[in-house]
């Protein structure tokens, strides 16, 4: 099953290179549109449904969203003025596990 799973992989990655190589094929504007769009569109997916999750409407006063509001707002500060991503999630991550334990 790994195995099969690792070949269907490979090659899934390795078409888009075999059918545009060397520059033989232009690539369609579609394609070059959605490798655009795609990448910012997922991670605001990403972020929405993470966010989302963190509601406990039953409850709200222990909603873990108002930690996660100004640890996202630390984050997305921390990207824009670093441009290190590695460093923007540690500093994201560690601001909500201080609100969430120290407030």
């Amino acid at each position: 099953m790994l195995v099969t799973m690792s070949v269907v992989v490979i090659a899934l990655r390795a078409l888009p290179f075999l059918v545009f190589r060397g520059g033989q094929r232009k690539l369609p504007p579609i394609l070059g549109y959605l490798g655009q769009v795609l990448t910012a569109a997922a991670i605001a997916m990403l972020c929405v449904y993470s966010l989302a999750s963190l509601c406990d409407f039953s409850q709200p006063q222990y909603s873990r969203l108002l930690y996660a509001l100004p640890a996202t707002l630390a984050t997305i500060v921390l990207q824009a003025s670093l441009r290190n991503p590695m460093l923007s999630i540690c500093g994201g991550t560690a601001c909500y596990m201080l609100l969430l334990h120290y407030l």
